[in-house]
């Protein structure tokens, strides 16, 4: 079976392949509310700005507080979603890849949860999205990327397959890891009653200290690194982190 290194694999093709699963799916995957507590006590009531935004798990919520949100995704299948959730428009949404566009701002909180950041796989796509974070922060403001920690061992397996069942279809996740590029290519098959549909995806994983570099590079600077929207202290065996950076100029 292909896996998604066909070349029309694009920036949105993630979005648009899971859109319309991703809320029974994706819904609990992490915890919601430590996430919203998390972002607004940093943004001291200023504008928030999700990369990736989706169909509105997290912005939904930060939003409902009354905070301003906007929020970019390059999938218009997500933003759809979104707007149908949405129903008194309190996400000012933009359909845009974040590796070439982010609205203007300025932002006190730009954040990036769940190993979105990981989507961008084309060159050098990681490191031009967090250029424009850096153009669009307030002096003062915060980057919270949460993501997981790769583990850098040379014994990791570089194919498998793993498979889980939801109320009314089984699915089968296919993953091939090239070791050298960083980048893993996956097909979701979903099996529901004699249909199967396929959901490519691909992530190009960094470890925190590669994120830090390229951070760094882009005028941005560590100021905290925790395993999980609780502040729970960060070591060696995290298999999360989400971390905080600061304009290098504050």
């Amino acid at each position: 079976m292909a896996l998604s290194n066909t070349p029309n694999y694009q920036s949105s093709t993630y979005g648009d392949g899971f859109a319309d699963i991703y809320d029974d799916w994706y819904q609990d995957v992490t915890d919601v509310d430590g996430t919203v507590e998390f972002i607004m006590s940093l943004a001291q009531g200023k504008k928030i700005l999700e990369l990736g935004v989706g169909t509105g798990r997290l912005a939904l919520p930060i939003a409902s507080t009354g905070a301003p949100v906007s929020g970019v995704d390059s999938s218009s299948a997500m933003l759809d979603r979104l707007a149908r959730r949405d129903r008194s428009h309190l996400i000012e949404t933009h359909l845009a890849d974040i590796a070439h566009w982010l609205p203007t701002g300025p932002f006190q909180v730009i954040f990036c949860a769940y190993n979105t950041f990981f989507n961008l796989v084309a060159s050098n796509a990681q490191e031009s999205c967090l250029e424009l974070v850096g153009q669009r922060l307030e002096p003062d403001g915060r980057f919270i990327l949460e993501a997981f920690a790769p583990s850098n061992s040379p014994d990791l397996p570089t194919r498998g397959i793993e498979c889980r069942h939801t109320a009314d279809a089984t699915v089968l996740n296919i993953t091939i890891r090239e070791q050298t590029s960083r980048l893993i290519r996956g097909q979701s098959v979903e099996i529901s009653e004699g249909e199967i549909t396929l959901r490519p995806w691909r992530i190009r994983v960094r470890t925190p200290s590669e994120l830090d570099n390229f951070a760094g590079r882009s005028g941005l600077r560590l100021l905290e690194r925790w395993e999980d929207w609780h502040r729970t202290p960060f070591t060696k065996n995290s298999d999360r982190h989400v971390s905080v950076y600061a304009p290098i100029r504050a």
